[in-house]
């Protein structure tokens, strides 16, 4: 199997790129200080965990839309070990776990693809299928700080209909001196090595220089981030529940299990990161500003595990069936499986996700009131992705070798089921290679590939004004994407018109253990070396043609924004208010489908969106010190899923109705559209302590779901016999449906109790609760699945202690249950009812405050701490309304001790 190229041993990489630029600086700084003479005097920094909030309480204080904001503790430093686990910590925003980590934000009860994601105020490109940002793309060691906006603003040429997060690097003309940080962790996964040879530990190393040359005109920052991290995953998945099985009469009602796997994935991830920022302030009326940013990610996992049918098309029936009541659902929750075929899998994925970005900025001052500034931005992403499947077994499908006591137990509660197979599922003699499901195929292959670029132009001219006006902005953007996905897929025959094939010695590596499910273990081997060595490929599979798309996307936007800035009798205001005209122009590429029958289809659409929004912040402090009362009014939209704007359909005559039907995407989709209402009332009570209420509403005017609609088939391929009556038939397809309402309210507070009492200082405490509702039907009206992303209830708490060098954090991050966007069968979204999650988060650390190792410091991270486990349910539920438990996934514990160091 063709692995990832390597690159030439001369070819330029980003890590001999770093160390070159730092070279480089290094000897601009030698010969800039024999030219100053004399030190600049240092600027003193507050820094740890007080700094940081203090840093953020002052970035919502000052802003005038209704924001949230982290920073750094210190340079390379913020306060998690990933920037989505930041995030998460903010009110009204959560993370959702894939394979482990914190991966996708939704903002305010919606899913992802209604926030944006900008670096240093410009839209990033994504490796995902859609729009929404992965942010395990982003090593947190190079970002300075983070800032959502919950109100839009019009100048914000790129926002969300939920909300925009503004990852922010350093600007190194905004700091004195120079600073040279570095950071070393190891990492330990507490699930241990459940595949042999895949390790528990890891590390990561950053390091950051910042300096100021030519008499503090030029900045220079750099920054680069390596990361090592294993991943250890024990999952259990029930394939799907239902009635009609083989047991004694009188249990017609007996709801069973009818197929499950029980798995243990082991991962190598490793990422290199690097930013670079060059900040040119020749005088006071001219800066210039350029960041740079690329990272590639490298993945590696190997599944080995048991999967099995049980269905009532199966031939397996029960021995000493127990039956238990739930929900006022009979369950069959324990006895043994007769005639049952077990599946034995070695599955190897490999991923690798580039991305890149610059961005190129120059502000002029063309007079004392009048500034202008041009911004140039470019960014893309790349994924290439590698999936394959292996299978073995007692025998192909319905051959009668079977296993016939595989003894089982599911419990009630929480909890893993227990399994007890009653043959060695790890012995060559027994398993051999071929198709135990009766799939029609004896392994699989498929390679999603993405590609996504983004360009931008934007101008802007501001002016002070006098009155009740401060300033007036006013400006264009323009911006063309460019995305495309396609998956390959491939299916294997074994050789010798599909012998059942005994894996050899050679390639048998020492047995995966499932005994913390009861399994014993299974048959454990190479499955690249498998697939090369007794395997055949078959011709490339044309049912996933239609998910190979391209999509190109034009936006123009001109805009107006007034700044605010009067009194109103007693009450000083600051805000703005502004409208942005946007005109969009999207067209789609596709397949169409018919059979073995492939042609090209293309498509497009154009429409335009007035955006009026309004941010008015009343300052109460004559009535209440430091008090602001925040008021957000806009109407906002979030363009359309790319893979919904498809041009690809797949569709045929059915030959007895003879009419066309099918189903695809839909380039003539328009976005979803908003008006949004937002109310905040914050109090300060200092520099790192605040109380805040806000309230917010959403009313989508429409909402994307499935619809059956006519369509016209005409110029389609037919690859039947069958003539159609017409060429009018239906098509399952996206499309602007009905809307309805997202509102809730967030509360905060964050105090450092040194202000109530002298003895308390250096502990603090951070709090944050939501609550969210909908009134949307994501799939139509009358159906009763809930709105993606949203969690009716999302808490967290961080109490914390710094003073003296010594610091200690404990955080607990909470979601109710949710129905999330997971990853489903040939890469595409599915979903799935997540339940709800706690999750404890431990830092300990010590940093030497003077002497011979002052600012030399020690880090012990703790991130799930008791190993909180993912868990999903059935989607649809039983007619008393209960639910069967789907799956339960533990990632393990994650232990971090590192050492920082900055000069």
């Amino acid at each position: 199997m063709t692995r990832f190229g390597k690159t030439g041993a001369f070819a330029v990489t980003p890590i001999a790129a770093a160390c070159a630029l730092l070279l480089w600086s290094a000897a601009v700084q030698a010969q800039e200080q024999a030219q100053r003479g004399e030190e600049t005097p240092a600027q003193v920094v507050v820094t740890g965990i007080r700094g940081s909030i203090e840093s953020s309480i002052a970035i919502k204080k000052e802003s005038d839309s209704i924001v949230e904001a982290i920073t750094a503790e210190d340079i390379g430093k913020l306060p998690d070990v990933s920037i989505a686990e930041s995030i998460a910590r903010l009110p009204g925003l959560t993370a959702q776990r894939v394979a482990g980590r914190a991966q996708v934000i939704s903002l305010r009860g919606l899913a992802p693809d209604f926030g944006v994601t900008l670096l240093n105020g410009r839209e990033q490109t994504s490796t995902s299928n859609d729009r929404s940002a992965e942010f395990d793309q982003y090593p947190s060691e190079l970002l300075s700080g983070v800032t959502v906006y919950k109100t839009p603003d019009a100048n914000m040429t790129a926002a969300g209909l939920s909300g925009t997060i503004d990852l922010r690097t350093v600007r190194p003309l905004d700091r004195k001196g120079r600073t040279i940080a570095f950071n070393v962790r190891g990492e330990h996964n507490g699930n241990g090595e459940l595949n042999s040879g895949w390790s528990i530990r890891g590390k990561r190393l950053s390091v950051s220089y910042i300096d100021q040359y030519l008499n503090n005109t030029l900045g220079l920052a750099i920054g680069y981030a390596h990361l090592d991290s294993p991943g250890q995953q024990k999952e259990y998945k029930s394939w799907w529940w239902g009635d009609q099985n083989n047991l004694p009469a009188g249990n017609e009602d007996v709801v069973a299990l009818k197929g499950a796997e029980v798995t243990s994935t082991s991962r190598k991830q490793v990422r290199d990161g690097l930013m670079a920022v060059i900040d040119w302030k020749p005088g006071r009326d001219v800066r210039s500003t350029l960041d740079l940013y690329y990272s590639q990610f490298d993945q590696e996992e190997i599944m080995r595990g048991m999967m099995w049918n049980s269905h009532q098309w199966s031939a397996v029936t029960y021995r000493n069936p127990q039956i238990e009541t739930i929900g006022g659902v009979r369950l069959l929750t324990g006895g043994s499986l007769v005639n049952l075929e077990p599946i034995v899998r070695n599955d190897y994925n490999e991923r690798r996700d580039e991305m890149a970005a610059a961005g190129w900025n120059t502000k002029v001052r063309l007079n004392p009131r009048w500034t202008a500034d041009g911004d140039l931005s470019w960014s893309s992403a790349k994924r290439r992705e590698t999936t394959s499947e292996t299978y073995a077994g007692l025998g192909p499908a319905g051959s009668g070798v079977t296993d016939n006591d595989f003894q089982f137990r599911i419990p009630v509660g929480a909890g893993l089921p227990q399994f007890t197979p009653s043959i060695d599922f790890t012995n060559p003699g027994i398993v051999k290679l071929t198709d135990v499901g009766g799939w029609g195929h004896d392994a699989t292959m498929h390679h999603p590939r993405v590609e996504d670029r983004l360009g931008a132009a934007k101008v802007n001219l501001r002016g002070e004004l006098d009155g009740f006006f401060r300033d007036l902005q006013a400006g264009l953007s323009y911006s063309k994407r460019d995305k495309s996905h396609e998956d390959v897929s491939q299916t294997y025959w074994l050789k010798n018109n599909r012998a059942l094939t005994t894996v050899p010695a050679n390639i048998i590596q020492p047995i995966t253990s499932l005994s913390w499910a009861g399994i014993p273990g299974v048959l454990s081997f190479d499955p690249r070396a498998a697939l090369d060595q007794f395997y055949d490929k078959r011709p490339v599979d044309t049912d996933v043609a239609q998910q190979d798309w391209a999509v190109t996307e034009k936006q123009s936007i001109g805009y107006l924004r007034l700044g605010i800035d009067t009194d109103l009798g007693p009450v000083p205001l600051r805000g703005n208010l502004g409208v942005q005209y946007v005109h969009v122009d999207q067209q789609a590429e596709g397949k169409a489908v018919s059979g073995n029958v492939i042609t090209p289809l293309r498509d497009g659409h154009s429409y335009h969106d007035v955006l009026p929004s309004l941010n008015l912040n009343f300052d109460l402090g004559n009535y209440l010190h430091d008090t602001y009362l925040r008021l957000g009014a806009a109407k906002t939209v979030a363009r359309p899923r790319m893979s919904d704007m498809r041009a690809g359909v797949s569709a045929g005559v059915d030959a007895t109705t003879r009419m066309w039907n099918g189903n695809g995407g839909n380039p003539q989709l328009e976005p979803w559209r908003a008006n949004s209402f937002d109310l905040s009332l914050e109090h300060y009570l200092g520099k790192g302590s605040y109380l805040s209420a806000a309230y917010f509403f959403k009313d989508l005017k429409s909402y994307i779901y499935n619809q059956q609609r006519p369509f016209d088939f005409t110029g389609f391929p037919n690859s039947s016999a069958v003539v159609p009556l017409t060429n009018i038939g239906t098509i399952n397809q996206p499309a602007n449906g009905q809307g309805g309402f997202v509102r809730g309210i967030e509360l905060t507070a964050a105090l450092q109790f040194g202000m109530l009492w002298e003895r308390l200082d250096g502990f603090g405490v951070q709090a944050s609760a939501s609550g969210t509702e909908s009134s949307i039907s994501p799939n139509g009206p009358g159906t009763t699945e809930k709105l993606p992303g949203l969690s009716g209830v999302v808490a967290n708490l961080t109490v914390f202690y710094e003073k003296h060098g010594f610091s200690a954090r404990v955080a607990q991050r909470y979601r109710s249950a949710f129905r999330g966007e997971v990853t489903g069968l040939f890469a595409q979204r599915a979903f799935s009812e997540i339940l709800a999650e706690k999750q404890v988060d431990v830092q300990l650390g010590y940093e030497f405050q003077d002497g011979p190792y002052k600012n030399l410091s020690f880090l012990l991270q703790v991130n799930n701490l008791g190993n909180e486990p993912y868990q999903t349910k059935q989607g649809s539920a039983f007619a008393s309304g209960a639910y069967a438990p789907e799956r339960y996934t533990t990632y393990g514990r994650q232990v971090l001790f590192g050492v920082n160091y900055k000069l």
